[in-house]
Order: C-alpha cells, then sequence, then structure tokens
C-alpha cells in the first residue's frame, strides 16, 4: 500500500467519499482513469476499509475480487476492513448489510472471524524468537538483554497464546555477578531452544560492555524440563552472536554462529567446543547476516538467516545443501519473508525459525516492529507468525511471500494453555537482578521495595520492578501506600526504557512530581504541593501514543506530549534495541507498598 500525497490528496479524498457513500459506479470510473487502488490514507486505511463502512456488498465484492484488496489488511491500528465487518455486523445483526459483509470476507479469507488470530502473537518486547515442539507443545524463547530473570521460556499449544513459564537465568547471584555491570541493552542476546535425548538446551550470546576483552561470549545451559531450573551456565569466549545449535541425524552436535551461518562442532551437553567455526554460507543479501538456524528435512540441510539489518528491510532467507558443512545454494524466491510496504503497520520482518506441527505442517516465529509516525518503535521487537508453504521444487516460503499477515486461520483449533504456577516474581522484571532482601511479590499481587537511595540512572540501582509495555495504547494504575512513620522520599510509578531515559510519576516530601530524565539530565518537571494522608494513593499514567497523561486519585495531574524518549530511536547511545516498560519504583530508603488496580 502506498500513503497519499498532496498531489493525489484531491483523487484519493474523492475516492474516499465515494466509497464510504458506497458509490459503486464512481469508484469503478476512478479505478479506470485516476485513482490508484493501493492508496490508504494517512492512518493506513485502504479504500475497503471505507467500502466496509460504507455498506455496499457489491462495492466490496469489486475491491476484493477485481482489484485484489485484502479483507485481512491492516491500517496503522491493526484494524482490518474483515474487523469492521465484523463490528458492524454485531451492532447491526443477522441478516443486515454488515452481516452479509462479514460473511463474504469471511468466504474471501477462507477462515470465519471468531477462527482467526492476529499479529504480533507476543506484544512488547519480545525480540529474537526461537522455537521448539516436543509433542504436542511448542516452547519458545526470546531475548531479554540485561533484565532479570533472564531469557523467558514460553509455553503453547496452538501457536497462538503463549504462557510464560519459567526462566533460563533465575539465579539472582549470578546475575548480579554477570549482569550487574552491563549497560542498558547488553545482556542476552538472540537466545536459541533446541530439544534432544531428553534435554532442553538454550544458549544465547551473552553481550558484554565494549570495554571488556571479549565482548561477544556464548552462553549454554540445559535443563530435564522446560521451565527449569536450568544448570550452571557455560560460557565460551568465542567472538559472535545469535547462537543456534543444531543436533544431527548421526548423534553430533553443532553451534552455529554469525556473521553469516558459521558452524563448530560442540559436544552434546554443550559444554565443550570440538572445533573451531568455520563458514559454510553468507547469505543471500549479505547485509548483516545473522541469526542462524539449521533445519534438516527430506535430506537437505536448510540454513536461514536474518539479514538486511535489524531495521526497515529486514528479512529472512534461506539456502540448502546435501551435506551440512556445504556448499549451500540459495533460495530462488529469497527473500522468503520481508515487509515489501514502507507504510505497513507491521515492519522489520526478520530474526526466524521454522517448527512443524503434528499433522506435518510448517510454521516461522520471527520478529517484527510496529512504528508511531513511521519513526518511533517504543514496543521494541515484537513476534509474529506465519505459515510456511512448500514450493514444489522443495523450499520453505513464508506466507506465500506477501509479508507479514495481519490476520490469520488459526493453525491448531485448541487455545488451551497450562497456566504456570510458581513463576519467579509472579511476571516482574528488574534490570540485571533482583535483591530478594528488599523486594517482595506476593501471589495477591502486592508489591513491596525498600529502597536503597539510588536514582534510576544508576545502574546499581534494583528498586524497581517493570512489565513491558504491551501496544501504543495503554493504561496502568496502582494503588500505593508507606507504611510506618517515614512517609514518600522518592516513590512512585516509571516509565521506564534504561538508565539513560525513564519518566518518574510519584511522591517525594510533600511533592507530586513527574520528570523525565534523557542522558545525564531531567529535561523537563511537574510538580506541585500533595498531603498523601493515612489511606493508599492512587496513581494512574494513560499512555495514548507519544503522550502521557497522569493522574492522581482519579484527577489528572498533566500530560507530557512528545514523548520520544522511552523508546530505541529516543537517543543514540550505546546498544538500544529493547522496549518500553511500566511499573513502580523506590529511590528511597524507606518500604513503600503497591498494588496493581489496572492494567489495560
Amino acid at each position: 500500500m502506498i500513503t497519499y500525497t498532496s498531489a493525489t490528496r484531491q483523487n484519493a479524498e474523492e475516492a474516499f467519499e465515494a466509497a464510504l457513500a458506497g458509490d459503486l459506479k464512481r469508484v469503478q470510473k476512478l479505478a479506470d482513469y485516476t485513482f490508484h487502488m493501493e492508496t490508504c490514507d494517512e492512518e493506513g486505511n485502504s479504500l475497503l476499509h471505507y467500502a466496509v463502512r460504507g455498506g455496499n456488498l457489491k462495492l466490496v465484492r469489486f475491491l476484493t475480487e477485481v482489484c485484489g484488496l485484502d479483507p485481512s489488511w491492516a491500517n496503522k491500528a491493526l484494524v482490518t476492513p474483515f474487523d469492521l465487518a465484523h463490528r458492524q455486523a454485531e451492532a447491526e445483526g443477522p441478516g443486515s448489510n454488515a452481516a452479509e459483509i462479514e460473511a463474504w470476507m469471511a468466504l474471501w479469507c477462507g477462515f470465519d472471524y471468531e477462527s482467526c488470530y492476529r499479529n504480533p502473537i507476543l506484544r512488547g518486547m519480545y525480540p529474537d524468537p526461537s522455537i521448539v515442539r516436543v509433542g504436542e507443545d511448542y516452547y519458545m524463547v526470546n531475548s531479554s538483554f540485561v533484565f532479570f530473570p533472564g531469557i523467558p521460556v514460553s509455553r503453547s499449544r496452538d501457536l497462538v497464546h503463549w504462557e510464560t513459564i519459567g526462566y533460563v537465568m533465575a539465579d539472582p547471584c549470578w546475575a548480579k555477578e554477570h549482569l550487574g555491570p552491563l549497560e542498558g541493552g547488553r545482556g542476552f542476546w538472540a537466545p536459541d531452544i533446541s530439544y534432544h535425548n531428553g534435554w532442553f538446551t538454550v544458549c544465547a550470546t551473552l553481550r558484554l560492555n565494549d570495554d571488556a576483552d571479549c565482548i561477544q561470549t556464548q552462553f549454554v545451559s540445559r535443563s530435564r524440563r522446560p521451565e527449569g531450573p536450568y544448570g550452571e551456565p557455560v560460557i565460551h569466549r568465542v567472538a559472535g552472536i545469535d547462537p543456534s545449535i543444531f543436533h544431527d541425524e548421526d548423534g553430533r552436535s553443532y553451534m552455529l554462529l554469525n556473521r553469516g551461518a558459521r558452524i563448530m562442532e560442540i559436544s552434546e551437553d554443550g559444554k565443550e567446543c570440538l572445533s573451531k567455526p568455520q563458514l559454510i554460507w553468507y547469505g543471500w543479501d549479505k547485509h548483516g547476516p545473522e541469526g542462524p538456524h539449521i533445519l534438516k528435512k527430506d535430506g537437505w540441510y536448510y540454513c536461514f538467516l536474518a539479514e538486511g539489518g535489524t531495521g526497515m528491510g529486514h528479512k529472512i532467507t534461506v539456502a540448502r545443501s546435501r551435506q551440512l558443512m556445504g556448499p549451500y545454494e540459495d533460495c530462488p524466491y529469497n527473500p522468503i519473508m520481508t515487509q515489501k510496504d514502507p507504510a505497513a503497520a507491521i515492519q522489520c520482518c526478520g530474526h526466524g525459525k521454522p517448527v512443524s506441527t503434528p499433522d506435518g505442517r510448517w510454521y516461522m516465529v520471527y520478529l517484527c516492529s510496529r512504528y508511531l509516525e513511521n519513526k518511533w518503535g517504543m514496543l521494541g521487537r515484537e513476534t509474529c507468525l506465519d505459515e510456511i508453504n512448500w514450493t514444489a521444487d522443495g523450499w520453505p516460503v513464508v506466507n506465500q511471500r506477501k509479508g507479514p499477515s495481519y490476520m490469520a486461520k488459526r493453525p491448531l483449533g485448541t487455545s488451551y494453555v497450562q497456566k504456570a504456577s510458581g513463576l519467579p516474581y509472579n511476571g516482574w522484571i528488574c534490570p540485571r537482578t533482583i535483591d530478594s532482601s528488599r523486594i517482595t511479590v506476593f501471589e495477591d499481587g502486592c508489591l513491596q521495595i525498600r529502597g536503597e537511595a539510588m536514582d534510576l540512572n544508576d545502574r546499581a540501582c534494583g528498586s524497581l520492578l517493570v512489565k513491558r509495555q504491551p501496544d501504543f495504547n495503554f493504561t496502568c494504575e496502582y494503588e500505593m501506600w508507606a507504611p510506618g512513620k517515614d512517609g514518600y522520599q522518592d516513590a512512585g510509578l516509571t516509565l521506564y526504557y534504561d538508565e539513560n531515559t525513564y519518566i518518574k510519576f510519584g511522591i517525594k516530601g510533600g511533592c507530586l512530581f513527574v520528570e523525565e530524565y534523557v542522558d545525564n539530565a531531567y529535561i523537563r518537571r511537574q510538580e506541585g504541593k500533595f498531603v498523601p494522608g493515612t489511606g493508599p494513593v492512587f496513581l494512574k499514567i494513560v499512555t495514548e501514543g507519544l503522550n502521557r497523561t497522569f493522574y492522581v486519585n482519579q484527577e489528572k495531574f498533566c500530560t507530557f506530549e512528545g514523548v520520544t524518549s522511552i523508546c530505541s530511536e529516543g537517543l543514540k547511545k550505546g546498544k538500544r534495541f529493547t522496549g518500553a516498560m511500566t511499573g513502580v519504583y523506590n529511590n528511597g530508603t524507606n518500604l513503600i507498598c503497591w498494588r496493581q488496580h489496572r492494567s489495560i
């Protein structure tokens, strides 16, 4: 799709107006002479979005059957024409024009509205997915950088609904030693999970600071249970990033690393390197080739790579060989997944790994990004899912090379997810480590943090708990109280990216304040006198795109507009490709308690 410019605005507005009016003849005339059918408005709405709202089934059929517009194609808010038809059908009831349009779209798409799933399947900071199936269960890991517990392990039965069941790195002492000194954006990169002979093995790059003597090291740990506990990790001082493990049919095991696909033999338990890395394929695009994975199928070794850099133009490519060590031939259909439309809602599609279903179908999990104003990726990189189709000549292509889907038929009928029990810290995470002597997370959702008189810009500060921001529009509300006589020294809610960029909304002494921190300085502040009283204080933050509005006891306190710092593009410093977080902090020395009141 293309977004209209001032030169085409008049024709576009005329076409959108005609479609909204349900004027089939007028739209047909414009399509014949003056209007590019792939044009979208500034919000990403296609002509089909307008036609659905216009309620003319004949026009909708013309746009889909003749013009090829896709009912499952999303605008910038991830709303599809199919969504609009379903909403209108629910409002107008059976037998209405909207119900007929929804039925037509279900027929055209090949699935009804209730049996589809939506991308991204994991929203917020869930980059670099790796997946493995064991029986009917699927397990996935994602990058966690310096956040602790590290490397979340998720489980699903249908590839769409996921539940975090554990963490690979859950030892706070280990994390304090190894993650404690690291700058934001370092830490665990691009983990991989594999299963062999009853063992789940997870490897990842442990990326250190640039002044380390070996900045890229490879972490390996394994467990009999996917949720852990995982054993004492081994760290290999081998340069490269994005490791994955391949277990061949002859019983030998290998680790792959970038650049391109380099491979070295390792022991089955991953604790020993048995050879030096050897390049077997440098990629198709040859720009930033990384994220290698090997799949053996039908006598072929398929090597998958992420190429093109992690920004716009990111892609998945593949090559194959009859021998593990090559030579590899490029797939004639490369790239097998990429986003070609610069105006689309989902961008930067790459770094994928395939998985099979019990009935022999194949799917790919891969990372993506969403942007505000085509620029601000505050959510970080997320996880998508699409089906792999195998061509007649034996090559895998993802979603028929159409780019990422926005809505597609669910892979499996069940949406059952076994709920995790005993998840460390109830899903909360913290930069670098968690000091259990200062932080307590109760099963009923109550949180307690005893501060240590450190601000959030100090890498040693551990007096905060955060969760991933899942969408551009998001509301979080907590009740907060200070037991004892010390009151609120400096505590409240935080919008957090890393130690270089964050916002604090809290109480200090008799002052309620909001302040934004960017690169060694607080750049703006709003404050006012406030007497907390003896009961809890309700603090709420409403996020609407780049605007953040702050409420205390349901009354608006202030709005910060144009908050671009809490995202990867908000500052050029170090490694910034994580994602926005929201949570609580205590920078005083007393004890503060919170209970999450609402989070949507």
